[in-house]
């Protein structure tokens, strides 16, 4: 059972005040200072300061900061069993599972959308406005206090727990699915699928080695498509696309040409591909073929069929 680990919601080093600028005097503030100004720790909130050339710059720069701090709770609370997929060297498609503990990484969890959300609105904020008379160049110290109880930690680490969790769900699903392949298109999608969840869950991310051994595993399966003949007379050749022994489907036509050949038709029946063609200037004497190719992946199965 995962376990949460409890730490204590505050800054573990005092927050002083901003020492004054020099040249710059204070001409402005939002009212009398809180006593909570410039304290190190209070008591589920988080506190920050930030000194910028424009109010709406320290907003967003103290906002961020809170952003960062939230994250850094969650990631010292988050220990998840994930599972990492070493590939062996291939043999019928085999992989070896072992379980790690990973630590997650504060830019991370600070993608959440709920820790990107996090607004000043929610905040008690002072501020101060300084001016250089010298220059005219002023400066804001904006001061923030932002509510973050043990109980929003805990929904944090719980909210991104479970997200966790889908996401090993669906790589395992997907590591699943190379055992019960059906068709060309579903190999096709479940790679752009994995292609767009490691760019999901970002580089930093240990997961993105294992969906890369699944897209490779997968990868094997188009070198592994061959086109299997099912009929042939002088005028019509059926074939079918098998892998491991077994039909695969696809939606799509092959491509067709011939030393000889003309007029071809192509057309599905249920797992077959039916090809009609005229043989009428194809000799006994030659070597007379119809070459039939299928796009699978990057690549091609192709066969060459000969006939009399």
């Amino acid at each position: 059972m995962r376990r949460l680990l409890v730490i204590a919601l505050s800054l573990m080093l005092p927050l002083c005040a901003c020492a004054q600028k020099k040249g710059f005097k204070l001409v402005e503030k939002s009212g009398p200072k809180p006593e909570w100004v410039g304290q190190g720790s209070v008591k589920d909130y988080i506190i920050v300061q930030s000194d910028k050339p424009t109010l709406e710059e320290a907003k967003s720069d103290a906002m961020q900061k809170v952003r960062t701090e939230i994250a850094a709770s969650v990631a010292t609370n988050v220990m998840r069993t994930v599972n990492s997929y070493t590939q062996k060297v291939v043999e019928g498609n085999e992989s070896q599972t072992n379980a790690t503990m990973s630590i997650e990484s504060t830019s991370k969890i600070a993608r959440m959308p709920a820790i990107q959300g996090v607004s000043i609105t929610k905040a008690d904020t002072y501020q101060e406005l300084f001016r250089n008379k010298k220059t005219g160049e002023v400066y804001y110290n904006l001061y923030v206090k932002y509510p973050f109880s043990q109980f929003d930690l805990v929904e944090l680490v719980t909210a991104y727990e479970l997200h966790e969790k889908e996401i090993d769900d669906k790589i395992k699903g997907f590591e699943d699915g190379l055992d019960n392949i059906e068709s060309v298109e579903q190999i096709d999608a479940n790679i752009l699928a994995l292609n767009a969840l490691e760019g999901e869950i970002g580089a930093e991310d240990a997961r993105t080695i294992t969906i890369e051994g699944i897209v490779k595993r997968y990868n094997k399966i188009y070198d592994n498509i061959i086109i299997d003949v099912v009929n042939k007379s002088k005028n019509k050749v059926t074939v079918r696309l098998v892998y491991n022994g077994n039909t695969i489907a696809t939606s799509q036509k092959p491509r067709t040409s011939s030393n000889c050949a003309t007029q071809f038709t192509v057309k599905s029946e249920g797992d077959n591909t039916v090809i009609n063609f005229d043989s009428e200037y194809c000799y006994d004497q030659d070597d007379n073929y119809v070459e039939v190719r299928f796009k699978v992946g990057p690549k091609f199965a192709k066969e060459k069929i000969f006939f009399k």
